[in-house]
């Protein structure tokens, strides 16, 4: 009997495993092209727009930001800018106050809070059509907002997403096809019906189906924010065409810090969430119980292929479980060892164990509570935003 259920974890944790990474972006595909339904588009959709900016200490990037905004390809009487400051302690507020623009607006915390309270205390107030999110140290395309705005011409759409490409170096070369990956999916899901996330440093939503979201949202404002959109009956689409670029960290170490920190506010969304487990919900809960749910307890998939293999091992079952736990060794031990043998090859599987693995030690800082959704600011230099 012990065995028996060994061999049944193994097999669903496997199937799910490979369900998120692997067939479900094939499913999702044919399901795309049988029952797709793209949002529909019109150039001439130019609502006034609000860019809401959070910042911490962000004096090496934020003039350029503000400039890189009033040189966007859109009507310039119809766009707003407002840094939220959350208390910043540098030179961030002298210089959004030296632009002496009069769209350029500069909006201070009471005490910090993160992210979250800049954009829950921040936006309510704001009167555009459309508030845009986004980083300081994102650099939009002079066309990105036209070509997000023209789908808000459909009025079954409540938000769009926009494309951030990670600027490109050999150190880097994993994120970069994740976010390819990741790009790819969010169209499909978008001609189902809805993306179920944004990529935080850009997206948008229309003004009135803006609602704030938990004041301890930890870095999952990318998708709380979407999924309250769907919650409302809109449609959440994601603009590959719309981009912007963000240069990425080649340090691991600091990449395996943000992952953690992306973990524990993707457990945190889960439980806030679950209403998107219910089936009537259609392509929304289809796409978030496969896309989003699934990915955020691979790393539990991974150790229950691994122990329930092992423990099939012990208890005399079938040889071929003895092979898959082998398999399942031997390709951690290569991960691992990328750490001493820099061999290209191996960096992808390294990738993928460490992202895993901050996965789990979200898992447990989600569980340590979660009272702030204060960041620590990592230092940002000019060249980032070149």
């Amino acid at each position: 009997m012990v065995l028996f259920i060994a061999q049944i974890i193994f097999w669903i944790s496997l199937f799910l495993l490979l369900y998120s990474y692997g067939l479900y972006p094939t499913v999702l595909s044919l399901c795309a092209k049988l029952f797709g339904n793209p949002a529909k588009t019109d150039d001439n959709s130019l609502p006034t727009i609000a860019f809401v900016v959070p910042a911490y200490n962000e004096q090496a990037v934020i003039a350029r930001k503000i400039e890189n905004i009033l040189s966007l390809d859109y009507p310039q009487d119809k766009i707003e800018i407002w840094v939220g400051s959350d208390c910043s302690t540098d030179s961030t507020h002298d210089i959004v106050l030296n632009f002496g623009d009069p769209r350029v607006h500069l909006w201070i915390a009471d005490s910090r809070g993160g992210k979250t309270q800049v954009i829950n205390k921040l936006a309510p107030s704001l009167q555009t059509q459309v508030l845009i999110f986004t980083d300081a140290n994102t650099v939009h395309r002079p066309d990105s907002i036209r070509k997000m705005m023209r789908y808000y011409a459909d009025p079954h759409v409540g938000g769009v997403a926009g494309h951030i490409e990670h600027r490109f170096t050999n150190k880097e070369i994993e994120e970069v096809l994740y976010r390819s990956f990741e790009s790819r999916q969010k169209v499909m899901e978008s001609q189902l019906h809805s993306t179920i996330s944004a990529f935080g440093g850009f997206y948008s939503v229309r003004k009135e189906v803006f609602r704030p979201i938990a004041y301890n949202a930890y870095s999952n404002d990318d998708v709380l924010i979407p999924m309250n959109t769907i919650r409302q009956g809109y449609r959440m689409i994601f603009a590959v065409e719309a981009v912007s670029e963000e240069n990425t960290t080649e340090n691991l170490k600091h990449e395996f810090k943000r992952r953690v920190r992306i973990g524990a506010g993707n457990f945190q969304a889960f439980f806030w969430l679950l209403d998107f487990l219910n089936p009537a919900r259609g392509w929304p809960c289809f796409c978030y119980v496969s896309h989003k749910a699934t990915r955020w307890f691979s790393p539990w998939f991974m150790l229950g292929a691994l122990l329930s293999s092992f423990a099939s091992v012990i208890l005399k079952g079938p040889v071929v479980y003895g092979v898959l736990f082998f398999c399942g060794c031997a390709g951690i031990a290569a991960a691992l060892s990328y750490r001493v043998i820099k061999l290209p090859l191996l960096r992808p599987l390294y990738y993928f164990l460490i992202m895993n693995t901050a996965l789990i030690f979200g898992f447990f800082r989600y569980l340590g509570g979660i009272k702030t959704a204060a960041w620590s600011h990592t230092e940002r230099s000019a060249n980032e935003v070149a």
